[in-house]
């Protein structure tokens, strides 16, 4: 017993010594941060809507924090570059990440030795501040009205429908293969460099639907250019509430894109912690709402625990659509 008692007591000790050497670094830390300027990379070009929702949110973090908050355009890859240079960044809470599907919940299954980080261990998840619901809009020469109208004409011609996304490996090219597999449909999914091009060949009638941002799909829908036929999310969406889901006639259906917030692995979580309560403030406010509308977004500012499982479970969903629709990723 004695025997016991005393490794038991040195057990404790070991424990408490760790802890002593890292309680007061932590507890300073976080009673010191922020003390200078805190970076946002964006794995995206400046004047895009990636680069305007980082500078809203960095404009919101500053007010709230009281310090500079900078966004840092990092482009390329698809937006790895930027996740890639975050992961390797110091964690103390003044680097972090805006993130997007691509880099995060899409890499591990169509970017596996590609990329140079693993997201779900070199980043920490914080909030999710935004999600982009997806339109699905159709040339109007195409002659379908709603979703159930277009997979029974799909069906009726298989192979002769053409679908554009704005690349295999994004979130409207993998919800292609996603209406594809579910709805189980013959289409031809034809992939562009990018939403400007397959917008443009949608709009002059080379291709006959694609799944597009609010931000571009509302105006062409409300000035008649193209017909909306559903909103990719489950319930119908707040800047389009006469448009149904696609899920009423596809049952189960979900595409949508989102933007949040991610530090390097071993930011302290009270930092974390912070950023995060500053988030689900902010996001409230009127005045983002509107902004948030204007960018096509609608706001979320969701626990950290609660983004970490999202995360956990869209990767889970993509991994598997990949592999069950046998995507080919260049």
């Amino acid at each position: 017993m004695f025997t016991l008692l005393k490794k038991i007591v040195v057990h404790v000790s070991w424990l408490g010594v760790a802890l002593a050497g890292l309680h007061p670094f932590a507890i300073a830390q976080a009673q010191s941060w922020p003390s200078q300027p805190i970076k946002i990379n964006v794995g995206f070009p400046a004047g895009g809507a990636s680069d305007i929702m980082a500078r809203l949110i960095a404009q919101k973090l500053s007010q709230g924090l009281g310090v500079p908050v900078i966004v840092d355009n990092k482009p390329g890859a698809a937006g790895t570059l930027a996740a890639s240079l975050t992961a390797r960044a110091a964690p103390d809470g003044y680097t972090l990440l805006l993130a997007s599907p691509t880099a995060i919940t899409l890499a591990p299954s169509t970017l596996a030795g590609k990329i140079t980080y693993a997201p779900d261990k070199d980043l920490l998840p914080i909030s999710m501040v935004a999600k982009y619901p997806l339109f699905l809009v159709a040339n109007k020469q195409l002659g379908v009205s709603n979703t159930a109208e277009l997979i029974k004409k799909a069906k009726a011609n298989p192979g002769k429908i053409n679908f554009a996304s704005f690349g295999v490996v994004t979130s409207g090219g993998l919800a292609v293969e996603q209406i594809k597999l579910m709805a189980g449909i013959d289409v031809l999914h034809v992939p562009f460099n990018g939403s400007a091009p397959a917008l443009q060949a949608l709009m002059g009638g080379t291709v006959d639907l694609m799944f597009d941002t609010a931000i571009t799909a509302m105006p062409n829908i409300k000035s008649g250019k193209l017909v909306g036929l559903g909103v990719a999310s489950p319930k119908r969406s707040p800047l389009a509430p006469d448009l149904p889901s696609v899920a009423d006639a596809v049952p189960g259906f979900e595409a949508d894109s989102w933007n949040g917030l991610m530090a390097p692995a071993g930011t302290p979580a009270a930092v974390i912690n912070r950023i995060q309560a500053e988030v689900a403030k902010f996001v409230q406010d009127t005045d983002v709402k509107e902004r948030f509308a204007t960018l096509g977004a609608d706001s979320v500012g969701n626990t950290t625990a609660e983004f970490t499982q999202f995360l956990k479970n869209e990767t889970v969903h993509y991994t598997r659509l990949v592999k069950e629709a046998n995507v080919k990723v260049e």
